[in-house]
């Protein structure tokens, strides 16, 4: 295997490790369905505040964690049918996934994180829509290209874990550790985590389907 193909594997595995590794633990306080856990403020007056906080999470996991099966190219070269089921259910999640993630964000205190998780909803919806419409055409090129974008936007949760870290250290440096300490510091990361994993995401992303183009 030459050294290349060899370097972008182990670069493409390490990043799938630590994004799973994000993923795993955004889930992890959720498992044992304990709201006294949740790290997102639970509204007492809205009784199916948690559960739908749990069907998000869960189906975005899920969405996740089977959504980069529709990207191996032996599947879906040699078992067509099982390629379809997997897209199938990857998109069921997604629809699951937004339609609780658009009322859950309604609930959250934050203005600029409400703002944040709904233009996350629509990307989710459109790019999922157009990648199955493409696919009823049979218009598998561009049926590709939409499910890369798709997934792409069900990775910034995870993206925005990653950079949680690197923007504390940032502020830190920038302003120094204010009076409250790293709690204030996340505060202000957690307002705007969301839209940088926005952003790297779909740069990422744009720059990786023009490269396949040309």
């Amino acid at each position: 295997m030459p050294k290349k193909i060899r370097r972008n594997k182990i670069g493409w595995g390490l990043l799938a490790g630590l994004t799973f590794a994000a993923a795993a633990f955004a889930v992890a306080p959720y498992l044992t369905m304990n709201s006294g856990l949740s790290r997102v403020p639970i509204r007492d007056s809205f009784e199916l505040h948690y559960p739908l906080l749990l069907v998000h999470i869960y189906s975005s996991f899920i969405a996740l964690a089977i959504g980069w099966l529709q990207f191996v190219p032996r599947l879906r070269e040699r078992k067509p049918h099982i390629h379809r089921w997997i897209g199938r259910g990857y998109l069921t999640m997604v629809a699951i996934g937004s339609m609780s993630g658009l009322i859950v964000g309604m609930y959250t205190d934050s203005y600029t994180r409400q703002v944040a998780f709904l233009i996350l909803v629509v990307l989710w919806i459109v790019t999922g829509w157009k990648g199955y419409r493409y696919a009823r055409r049979r218009q598998f090129a561009e049926h590709g290209v939409w499910m890369i974008r798709s997934y792409a936007v069900t990775l910034v949760a995870a993206t925005a874990r990653i950079v949680t870290p690197l923007c504390i250290l940032f502020y830190i440096a920038n302003k120094g550790l204010p009076d409250g300490g790293v709690e204030v510091v996340l505060a202000h990361v957690m307002e705007v985590n969301i839209f940088l994993g926005m952003v790297i995401n779909i740069l990422i992303t744009e720059w990786l389907i023009v490269k396949k183009r040309t």
